[in-house]
């Protein structure tokens, strides 16, 4: 049954104890409004104001269903958060101080799966606003409940601590609750119009507040979170030595999946021509990859098998740990120092003293063969748990050892850049410029690790470009100064296709004086009138880049696969289809809780690898999730099952790869990352109840595809 929905004016006694910042709104009935568990922002009901809505590259209307009325939103795509804006009173903010989450009943009233998207307030800093966001995935006709929560725990400190250096902190709110301001519904990474509705968008649960006192030191000599226990929790090294021991003992039985090649291929699949190296191929209207003995070969495989990927940041944070070891202490040799932070908060404090909280947890387990041991069980375990792969960023001692497939990764390094770019992880390269050509050989050949090894799959080349809405690198490029060789391409494109500058000028309605008057300035045309212009430079940019790395790895590396660069985020078709040109495996990092409805541009039909996905939870002292959220690490397990299993029905997809190995550190890596990701934790312990459904799934993968 519908909720109760009654007009309440908040009188001056009412706002003292709980200032929301409305003349009016609906709230639910309760005896006493500080008890209030659920606060209505908006319910489209009689007292609804227009005003507070903004649409985005969409349209909307009020529906009025039996006695019911909503929002419905009529969308475009054309920007990255098409919908509409809801917004508090004019200078009144919503105040939502004591609520944990905003929840938003939301519906798909349209003909295509979508993913309706919130977004929570308005914080300047993009990092913060997507720690208060959330979506949902909706059929066709389906209805959801999207919810965003407004603190890392259902529980906060108060006052607040300063802790810095991580992104999710326990007992911290993630944006300042008595000050939102706006909220954002969209349809998530749209590439055709859509339409949602919205309904009874409200602020309910209570955040319980803590006193903050004697919370200093919150990390172990283990690098755990010392306020709280669980199973599997360490608290004594010969705790750890016993784990290690049980799980030694049990992976020096017979382990992993029967009917499997040298390489981890199916020897109960389709037997293809072997020619010493992996390739792909498409087998009942399904692509593969083929190992090197020809067996058909799904890649199941973890990134960043390295014991070096887990280093924290000790500098101005020191009395956030309970032991640092000493200078004539054996665990001494497991500090580090932080020489790169491309975000938060190390990014202006470099260098910076770290430390390895799980190197100095092998050191205690296995002694001084620590390293040799932590590349022996990685093996044993990825052969374990069914998986065939080791991914993105790992150990060279361990692949070096050919007992298990790998990618290689490459980083395109010191090239120039389109000055007028932007992007998460910095400028786009300038790819016509002569010295990117070099910086790609120059990278190719310095990272060339696995060229020409059986047991290399390919390589990824770079990692998440951002290559933004389309035709914004060539908005980028124009926006860049004169000297700017890609600026000076496009104008040329533009004089050989236009002639006179006057010509020009009638398309783009601009007044320039000359084509060096173009070139020296960097205001941008209207985007409508040079869209054609645009997307045609954007698209150029894209094929010379996918060309120049695909000539330069091919000579070194002829016999491996060139993967891509791990596309994130939202992606055009101009993009992917170009792309699809020159890569052997298109590689995608998608952060999901489902895969089975990806799709590739028209006209594409190319083998795909996922690079990346997770999930995860804070059931086992952790304080951050990542991306994707579980309850626990059973969730944890199914989620991967219903992902994996998504992947192995779609006829592109060839394998996917889970990020990460190992969890992230409580205290952040240098970024700030915190997430529980990793299989096994920051004491080297797999999550069983995780490694249960891994199991479930990995070991009937070969037998699932091909039925499915």
């Amino acid at each position: 049954m519908r909720h109760l929905k009654l007009l309440f004016s908040f009188s001056t006694t009412l706002i003292a104890v709980l200032t929301l910042s409305l003349i009016s709104c609906n709230i639910k009935k309760h005896e006493n409004y500080s008890k209030a568990e659920e606060f209505v922002l908006f319910d489209f009901e009689e007292n609804f104001n227009k005003s507070q809505l903004q649409p985005q590259d969409a349209t909307f209307k009020i529906i009025k269903e039996e006695n019911n009325k909503f929002l419905q939103v009529n969308n475009s795509f054309t920007l990255r958060e098409a919908g509409v804006k809801l917004k508090s009173d004019a200078d009144k903010p919503w105040n939502l101080n004591g609520f944990y989450q905003i929840k938003a009943d939301v519906s798909n009233t349209g003909d295509e799966i979508i993913q309706v998207e919130l977004f929570v307030g308005n914080d300047p800093d993009g990092l913060k606003r997507w720690y208060c966001s959330d979506y949902i995935d909706l059929k066709p006709g389906e209805k959801g409940t999207i919810t965003v929560d407004l603190a890392w725990t259902p529980w906060i400190f108060k006052p607040q601590l300063n802790i810095v250096g991580m992104r999710g902190i326990p007992g911290a709110l993630k944006t300042d609750i008595n000050k939102i301001q706006e909220m954002v519904f969209c349809s998530r990474y749209a590439t055709q119009p859509n339409q949602f509705t919205i309904d009874n968008v409200r602020a309910v649960g209570k955040l319980e507040e803590k006193k903050p006192d004697n919370f200093f030191p919150f990390v172990d000599e283990f690098g755990q979170y010392i306020h709280k226990d669980w199973s599997g929790k360490m608290h004594s090294e010969a705790e750890l030595k016993a784990a290690a021991t049980k799980e030694l003992d049990k992976l020096s039985q017979d382990i992993g999946p029967k009917d499997l090649s040298k390489f981890g291929g199916w020897k109960k699949g389709p037997k293809l021509k072997a020619t010493g190296f992996f390739r792909t191929e498409k087998v009942n209207n399904k692509w593969w990859i083929v190992d090197p003995e020809g067996y058909v070969f799904w890649t199941a495989g973890l990134n960043c098998v390295a014991s070096t990927s887990v280093f924290t940041g000790i500098s101005h944070r020191e009395n956030y740990f309970k032991f640092l070891p000493k200078e004539n202490d054996p665990l001494n040799q497991f500090y580090g120092k932080g020489t790169h932070a491309s975000h938060g908060f190390y990014k202006d404090k470099l260098p910076y003293k770290s430390y390895n909280f799980y190197q100095s947890n092998l050191y205690r387990k296995y002694g001084e063969n620590w390293l040799g041991k932590f590349q022996e069980m990685a093996h044993l375990r990825i052969k374990d748990w069914g998986m065939n792969t080791i991914g993105f960023v790992s150990d060279f001692g361990a692949t070096r050892q050919h007992k298990t497939a790998y990618v290689g990764s490459i980083w395109i390094r010191n090239t120039p850049k389109i000055e007028g770019s932007e992007g998460f992880w910095g400028k786009f390269h300038d790819v016509f410029d002569p010295k990117f050509r070099i910086a790609v050989k120059n990278s190719v050949i310095s990272q060339k690790e696995g060229a020409n090894d059986p047991w290399c799959i390919g390589y990824f080349v770079d990692n998440e470009l951002s290559w933004g809405l389309l035709g914004s690198l060539a908005e980028g490029t124009l926006k860049s100064p004169a000297n700017q060789p890609a600026k000076i391409q496009f104008i040329k494109d533009l004089k050989s296709k236009y002639d006179k500058i006057e010509n020009l000028n009638k398309v783009w309605n601009t007044k320039h004086t000359s084509w060096d008057a173009l070139l020296t300035s960097t205001e941008l045309p209207n985007k409508e009138k040079a869209k054609e212009d645009l997307i045609n430079f954007y698209k150029k940019i894209a094929d010379t880049y996918f060309s120049i790395i695909n000539e330069e790895l091919k000579k070194v590396a002829p016999n491996q696969n060139y993967l891509g660069c791990r596309f994130a985020w939202a992606n055009n078709d101009i993009v992917l289809t170009t792309a699809s040109k020159y890569l052997d495996i298109m590689s995608f990092n998608k952060y999901e809780y489902s895969i089975e409805n990806f799709s590739l541009p028209k006209g594409v039909d190319k083998p795909v690898m996922i690079g990346e996905f997770h999930f995860g939870s804070l059931d086992k002292g952790s304080f951050h999730v990542g991306i994707k959220k579980a309850k626990n690490q059973a969730e944890r397990g199914e989620m991967y099952k219903n992902y994996i299993q998504g992947a192995l029905k779609h006829p592109n997809i060839v394998g996917a790869h889970w990020f990460q190995y190992l969890d992230e550190p409580n205290t952040g890596r240098f970024d700030g990352e915190n997430y529980n990701v990793g299989f096994i934790d920051v004491c080297d312990n797999p999550y069983e109840d995780l490694i249960k459904k891994v199991k479930e799934t990995t070991y009937s993968m070969y037998e699932y595809r091909t039925k499915n």
